[in-house]
């Protein structure tokens, strides 16, 4: 339980008095119908002076924690426990202002907008307030610490979306205020912040068990970005413990089942080559394809028709992804999906926890990923042609 004041931060001392004094409240250190210490004590304890303490006091009397009761002092009224709950307060901070190929993809959209489902859900079922703050890239530095400050003042908590406004993240969270960061893998070295993920690499590991249930003939990895390992041949096993990105985990994982990063084809299309997946394809018939950008299928499944190929049976292919990329597909496609509206859920629970008993060591559990079976996989599941 926080029971010293930081005059460093930028939370001014009455706010990080109240919340000391409501945390005992909460503890028991101060029992419904006893009085808490004068202000003149609390003043020596704090190191602090009685105007700061009547303020904290007077901040906690509005939200009906304390009594003020002349000539006798403050008490904690008998039904504290009984009173109305002041609802959390959560903003989630984003810089996008549209939804465009410059600032999301569809299938990027279509995960984002799973959180923002999971958020609401969690908000409602917390009774709590959730607030959507657009907050602009770019601006001077004043500017960004005054958001900051903003958010410090009107909420208990802030989420944002990764690497987003990552200054303004650091900057809340080296003051104390809890941020929670959604992100596909967390920055171990950075602990103000609470990151927030699926298990991305379980993800990966149902796309290989797949691979290797489907009696494919070879495996391909299609994918629109470079992968730092991606010229690495013959790499060693202390190469593979910072494999991070999907490809990489791809390969770490194949290498556990055996298959050699030779025996895997790996192909990039950026805008420069898009026009070469349809030979491509028909270079790995037969294979089981790993298609690292979910946008990428449906240019697969054109690439598809133009060779005569059945994605299914000529070629497997499988995605990770929330699946709205793929609405539409015939046949349709069997994926790993993204649960970000779970994480989204999660997170509001946990922040509202963590909320209500300031002290309690609370962490984060990845949200596990799962399957979505095409409809001729739920009907035919032992048929590996129908991946």
């Amino acid at each position: 339980m926080q029971e010293t004041l930081d005059k460093c931060s930028r939370i001014p001392l009455p706010e990080q008095l109240k919340k000391i004094l409501l945390n005992r409240i909460e503890q028991g250190y101060y029992k419904p119908g006893e009085r808490i210490d004068t202000i003149r004590k609390l003043a020596e304890t704090f190191k602090v002076s009685s105007l700061t303490v009547q303020k904290a006091c007077k901040l906690l009397e509005e939200e009906h924690c304390l009594i003020s009761m002349p000539q006798s002092g403050m008490f904690v009224p008998e039904n504290f426990f009984e009173r109305p709950q002041t609802p959390m307060r959560v903003v989630f901070a984003f810089p996008e202002v549209e939804i465009s190929p410059q600032v999301l993809d569809m299938e990027n959209w279509a995960m984002t907008n799973e959180l923002n489902r999971g958020l609401l859900a969690g908000a409602q079922e917390n009774d709590l307030k959730i607030d959507f703050l657009h907050i602009p890239t770019g601006g001077n530095i004043r500017e960004r610490f005054q958001r900051a400050e903003m958010i410090r003042a009107n909420y208990d908590s802030a989420i944002f979306f990764g690497s987003q406004l990552m200054d303004i993240q650091l900057e809340l969270a080296s003051g104390g205020f809890p941020v929670y960061s959604v992100c596909a893998d967390p920055d171990k070295n950075n602990s103000n912040l609470t990151f927030v993920f699926y298990d991305q690499e379980r993800a990966i590991e149902l796309v290989v068990e797949s691979a290797m249930k489907s009696g494919a003939e070879k495996l391909a990895v299609f994918s629109s970005t470079q992968d730092f390992y991606y010229n690495i041949g013959n790499y060693q096993k202390e190469d593979l413990k910072n494999f991070r990105s999907r490809p990489s985990l791809f390969l770490k994982l194949c290498k556990k089942h055996g298959i050699e990063r030779s025996g895997i084809q790996y192909h990039i299309f950026d805008e420069n080559n898009r026009c070469t997946i349809s030979q491509r394809l028909k270079e790995n018939h037969g294979a089981f394809i790993f298609c690292n950008n979910a946008y990428l299928v449906r240019d697969i499944y054109v690439a598809a028709y133009e060779n005569n190929m059945i994605p299914g049976k000529d070629f497997q292919i499988m995605a990770i992804a929330s699946g709205i990329t793929f609405t539409g597909l015939i046949p349709s496609l069997s994926y790993v999906r993204v649960p970000l509206y779970e994480v989204g859920l999660q997170l509001i629970r946990m922040a509202h926890r963590k909320f209500r008993n300031p002290g309690a060591d609370i962490r984060w559990e990845p949200v596990q990923p799962e399957i979505v079976l095409n409809e001729t996989s739920k009907l035919k599941n032992k048929n590996k042609e129908c991946i």
